[in-house]
């Protein structure tokens, strides 16, 4: 394991007539709030199929410098998922993300389903010694019922005070990996709301709720709890670009997310006067090469990038076309079928399964180096072989077929069908009608094995083996033998 020494650093428009019951300033007061989400460990700049060069949590730091110089008062919040996506966190374990996070200026962040993906313990020792806070309200010990984090936090800013909690939603629970959450008990996220606006309006002026749980989640609790100002979220990576109102009775809660990578950094500036939002106005700011990275934060991101920037910098293959992921969830692409080929391949099976989720980025055109499948393959998934009953398999492609936004789910090789009615009819297994009473050796990575992100029908298998190989390493040794990746088509799974 590579380790340094750890650095401790000390348009929309609206007018709202809200009800209050929070102490009274006197006075109208400004506040600017600036927020992320699922920034994912981009902590340098990045490209993607729509841009070139983005991002980077240094260039990140200038435009929070500057904004805070500004403004009267200011808070500086993440809605979770700081952790998983380049080989940085695969070395570092997320040590480096914290740190930059102090050194930025963040004020508080919650819960991400990915900040757990090292285990508990993990964040825990990576959070040691930082100055932000951990706040998440619905999370909390298994044994002694007591919140694992801090559940809520009031920051005052010159005579404002603010209450910010921190929600998990049910999705990005299920998320993560059942043995890394074996001491978790999760709370209702609605009841642990209305419990947390109950405490929180008798001694603020502004609730804000921190949530990874995806924008309609969020949409969804907004229209459910009254009393919450703003709701800043993540894990459903959405570009918002105005937040959105959100009635719960004579209440409004705005709804805010700033997509993902810290592409982007959210801004809201509202006014408050005696608990009531006045005016609010948001939008979300382009992080680029026009901001100038703060120079000592780029001096501890390259301390941990040069550690294994040469091993990243290998090229392994070409890729003259790339391989697409766009819409990876609406049905199946080019990277989800190559690498379910290349699961089928090395473990010797019959079908190849892989999850649109595993696919953290998509290939683009041009030389392939060891860095770019390690941010594209993150986690430490390892490859697993198991029978499963042509019933379950049927099953499973019937849990894709029955909502048509995630048609692309899983994503199959050797295994095709048509969605029709919710269910998927004419599956195949190569040129052969899926044959429910038999069973079908499938290959696949031990997080579907496991019944993980909700597919717990995979618990179904019998007679389940274990390669010795992760995924990741199985991708590095096909992109070396074969040298020039090419798209294997689309059209396995048709709506």
């Amino acid at each position: 394991m590579f380790r340094i020494p750890r650095i401790l650093s000390t348009g929309l428009l609206v007018s709202l007539l809200l009800t209050a019951q929070a102490p009274a300033l006197g006075v109208p007061q400004d506040l600017t709030i600036l927020h992320t989400n699922d920034t994912h460990d981009h902590l340098l700049p990045f490209d993607t199929r729509h841009g070139r060069d983005l991002g980077g949590i240094a260039r990140r730091a200038t435009l929070i410098r500057r904004i805070r110089a500004e403004a009267t008062r200011s808070l500086v919040l993440d809605a979770g998922d700081t952790f998983q996506g380049t080989p940085i966190f695969t070395f570092f374990e997320g040590e480096a993300d914290t740190l930059t996070m102090d050194l930025a200026g963040y004020d508080a962040s919650t819960v991400g389903n990915h900040d757990l993906d090292n285990g508990l313990p993990n964040l825990q020792k990576q959070l040691a010694g930082h100055h932000f806070r951990m706040i998440c309200s619905n999370l909390v010990d298994q044994v002694s019922g007591q919140p694992i984090f801090e559940p809520s936090h009031v920051f005052e800013r010159d005579g404002l005070k603010i209450g910010v909690f921190g929600i998990m939603g049910e999705d990005a629970l299920e998320a993560v990996a059942r043995k890394n959450r074996p001491t978790i008990r999760y709370l209702d996220p609605v009841e642990v709301a209305r419990e947390q606006v109950r405490d929180l309006r008798s001694r603020v002026d502004l609730v804000v709720m921190l949530s990874h749980s995806g924008f309609e989640q969020d949409l969804d609790l907004a229209s459910r709890v009254e009393g919450i100002h703003l709701i800043l979220g993540g894990h459903s990576h959405t570009r918002v670009d105005e937040p959105r109102p959100v009635r719960c009775g004579a209440w409004t809660t705005y709804v805010a997310q700033d997509f993902q990578w810290g592409e982007l950094l959210g801004r809201i500036d509202l006014t408050v006067d005696e608990g009531r939002i006045t005016a609010l106005r948001g939008r979300l700011l382009p992080v680029d090469a026009s901001i100038p990275a703060d120079r000592s934060l780029q001096d501890v991101v390259n301390l941990y990038d040069g550690q294994i920037r040469t091993r990243m910098a290998e090229i392994v293959a070409q890729a003259p076309a790339g391989l697409a992921s766009d819409d990876k969830y609406a049905r199946d692409c080019e990277l989800g079928n190559w690498t379910a080929d290349v699961i089928r391949g090395k473990t010797g099976a019959e079908i190849g399964i892989m999850n649109a989720g595993g696919l953290r980025a998509p290939l683009l055109p041009g030389p392939v180096s060891v860095g770019t499948l390690y941010s594209i393959f993150p986690f430490d998934n390892a490859l697993v072989t198991v029978s499963l009953p042509g019933k379950t398999l049927q099953a499973l492609c019937d849990a894709n077929a029955s909502d048509p936004a995630r048609l692309g789910a899983l994503q199959f090789s050797n295994l095709t069908f048509r969605a029709s009615g919710g269910r998927a009819v004419d599956v195949r297994v190569g040129d052969r009608p899926l044959d429910p009473g038999r069973d079908y050796r499938v290959g696949t990575i031990d997080y579907l094995a496991d019944g993980n992100d909700g597919y717990r029908r995979f618990k179904d298998g019998k007679d389940a083996r274990a390669m010795g190989v992760l995924l990741r390493d199985a991708v590095l040794e096909a992109a070396r033998h074969q040298k020039v990746l090419r798209s294997p088509g689309t059209g396995r799974i048709r709506g």
